[in-house]
């Protein structure tokens, strides 16, 4: 298996160690949790990709824009599951919930080189799909999307 790891400060870092570190959602995926840029050589399922759809810096009155880049990200995620079995889609899909929403604010993971400080996350909209030309049975997508809060040295 390939795998391009997240950057320093990348709110991918957040979300692999959170959702690799969640008893629950380790017991389903392991590892194979990756990044929308990464190059996924393998066939086998369940499996989570993560995507960043858009980042809104918050300038607040400590940081205004005169003063340098903001300190608070607003950043956009959506979170695709992959399944070859609907009922083990939906306990996946309640899995990756549990653990990423409402996830306690702090630094993810708590040491390294790769800490991203995060002060939320909620969860917002969830679509189910099924994807009917792959492989002979098909595959069942979940994508949900999440807000995360991410503070900035």
């Amino acid at each position: 298996k390939y795998r391009i790891m997240a950057e320093t400060g990348n709110i991918g870092a957040a979300i692999f160690y959170i959702l690799e570190n969640d008893a629950n959602t380790n017991a389903i995926y392991g590892r194979n949790i990756y990044p929308s840029i990464s190059r996924v050589l393998t066939t086998s399922y369940p499996m989570v990709v993560y995507t960043l759809s858009d980042i809104a810096p918050t300038n607040t009155k400590t940081t205004p824009a005169a003063k340098g880049t903001s300190k608070l990200d607003v950043i956009q995620v959506q979170i695709a599951i992959f399944h070859d079995n609907y009922t083990d889609l939906i306990a996946g899909q309640n899995a990756v919930r549990e653990a990423l929403d409402y996830v306690d604010g702090g630094n993810y993971p708590p040491t390294g080189s790769n800490i991203v400080k995060l002060q939320s996350c909620s969860f917002q909209d969830m679509r189910q799909d099924y994807i009917d030309d792959y492989d002979e049975m098909g595959l069942y997508v979940s994508y949900m999307d999440y807000q995360f809060r991410q503070q900035r040295s």
